[in-house]
């Protein structure tokens, strides 16, 4: 179970919803009026939003930052559990977002467009998309707004409600499955360890290797006069289904290690032993969709 906070009887759920309602407000709102008059530097601003309304809800509920942002020293398994998940989230992830841009291609290139954006604008960007999110947006989501959630008694139900509004904060139906599938792993991690820089590590791992290397890729493409449009991005995507099926064979089982390492690490930490599955039952259960997502890839590339 969520570890509740000394004032846990301030923060409810029907807070949670409305702490989130400002939040996505304050992106809507923030895009609007950032992108007239603040430019480039728009989505840092909303970042630092995020960070503001999650302090302040701190200081409405009278509780002290370091119960809602936890900072614990970093286990060996806490930190090979976090790549572990990392690992086994991102090519699902991936193959979503590109299954459904597949059916949704002027959606998907707008994506691509906004993402190429952002990484044309280099220190900026790079501050805006890889260091602030894994502060600010872990603040605000697995911070602030789970906080009214450790309540719950069950903790599959905080990680999936975290997990679907964090799809929805970024206002993307392409990313929707992506990013609720990062924020279900952000949230598990928060629940279970209860140390803030577990999702902000996972966060950053995760922005620093798709928008930081892409920020990279686009500096030297500029300095080398190469340029690849959104469209072409965006055909080059769809057709690489057959490969991120491929690459995500083992995803379901990098799933199951992580969770496994980070649960087991929570239990010996509480000093109890629970009973469940086997890992080995779970392992060979997994092994089941590395299967078809190795068959579907192999086939659909021989197609």
């Amino acid at each position: 179970m969520a570890k509740e906070l000394s004032t846990q009887a301030r923060w409810k759920p029907w807070k949670g919803v409305i702490l989130f309602v400002i939040a996505l407000a304050w992106l809507i709102i923030g895009s609007i009026i950032g992108g007239i008059f603040l430019g480039s530097f728009t989505t840092l601003v909303i970042q630092l939003g995020f960070l503001g309304i999650a302090i302040v809800a701190c200081l409405i509920n009278k509780t002290p930052l370091k119960e809602v942002f936890p900072i614990k020293k970093i286990t060996v398994r806490d930190f090979f559990g976090t790549v572990l998940m990392w690992m086994g989230a991102l090519p699902l992830g991936m193959l979503s977002a590109v299954v459904i841009g597949k059916f949704m291609p002027q959606t998907f290139e707008n994506v691509t467009s906004g993402v190429q954006e952002i990484a044309s604008v280099a220190v900026i960007g790079f501050i805006a998309t890889v260091i602030c999110p894994p502060i600010c947006e872990e603040a605000i989501m697995r911070g602030a707004i789970l906080s009214n959630f450790r309540g719950i008694k069950k903790d599959w139900i905080i990680v999936l409600i975290i997990g679907v509004m964090f799809g929805i904060l970024h206002t993307d139906t392409v990313r929707f499955i992506n990013t609720a599938l990062m924020g279900g792993c952000l949230a598990y991690l928060m629940v279970k360890r209860n140390n803030f820089l577990l999702p902000a590590l996972y966060h950053f791992i995760n922005n620093f290797l798709l928008i930081g290397l892409s920020t990279i890729t686009s500096m030297l493409a500029q300095q080398q006069e190469q340029t690849v449009t959104a469209a072409e991005a965006t055909s080059a995507a769809v057709d690489s289904i057959p490969s991120l099926m491929i690459l995500a064979t083992l995803s379901p089982l990098f799933l199951v290690l992580g969770v496994h390492l980070i649960k087991r690490q929570t239990e010996i930490s509480e000093g109890m032993e629970k009973k469940g599955m086997k890992l080995g039952a779970k392992i060979g259960i997994s092994i089941i969709p590395c299967v078809l997502l190795l068959a579907g890839g192999i086939a659909l590339m021989i197609l």
